[in-house]
């Protein structure tokens, strides 16, 4: 069934917005009587039947509503490239991958600093109707390294991923999908000398994506991806 978002399922009655009745009358052609699937992004997936037809308001009636517990974090931090159309690349399989939260770092190298979190938030929604992922990332405000790495409250496994010398464990030997994680990875630059050991003075573990050198989004849906199966 086709789905659609609504910020809060409370009511037997809803109202899709503007955007998902013209998507749902004129692109998808349904029409009264017509079942669809409603999410609310906080782990409710509720059937629900079309029962008046409108361009801008279409009702819906909701017959039936599942919830799902919330998932274990999966953390992505990143240091967003200055390509946008790859920031929103990274939301967007992360979010259909299983991402819990998103925090945009910047960092001494980093090349972009500006983030649209209204934009990303719009690309999270639809990757979330795609993907039928009942849980809607949360996408937190930009901020500095130094402030990420010294206030972000998580209690889990927390890794960096650098390209500096020293030892580090293979992301998949580190990895587990029955506890929280937490990862960061940076700039094309790489993060500096002095952010790595700030990082290591708050306890996250150094780890590598595998031999080759990987452009920042390539990095982040690897290193969900892994993360996620274990």
């Amino acid at each position: 069934m086709p789905r659609f978002y609504v910020p809060s399922i409370e009511n037997e009655e809803l109202e899709l917005s503007e955007l998902d009745s013209k998507h749902a009358i004129r692109v998808l052609r349904l029409k009264e009587g017509d079942d669809i699937t409603i999410m609310d992004g906080k782990g409710i997936l509720a059937e629900g039947v079309i029962i008046d037809v409108h361009v801008k308001k279409t009702k819906v009636k909701v017959n039936r509503a599942d919830f799902y517990d919330p998932p274990l974090k999966l953390i992505l931090a990143l240091s967003p490239t200055k390509s946008n159309d790859r920031n929103e690349w990274i939301i967007e399989k992360g979010t259909e991958i299983g991402m819990t939260d998103c925090f945009p770092i910047f960092t001494h190298h980093s090349e972009r600093r500006k983030w649209n979190t209204d934009r990303m938030q719009k690309i999270a929604v639809s990757a979330m109707k795609q993907s039928g992922n009942p849980w809607l990332p949360k996408l937190h405000k930009a901020q500095l390294f130094d402030d990420f790495v010294t206030t972000v409250p998580f209690d889990g496994v927390k890794m960096i991923a650098h390209c500096s010398e020293g030892q580090k464990t293979r992301l998949n030997e580190l990895a587990n999908p029955l506890k929280n994680q937490l990862i960061l990875i940076g700039p094309e630059g790489d993060f500096s000398i002095e952010e790595i050991e700030k990082a290591k003075q708050h306890n996250f573990q150094f780890v590598d994506l595998g031999d080759l050198t990987l452009r920042t989004e390539t990095a982040c849906i690897s290193a969900l991806s892994v993360m996620k199966l274990g």
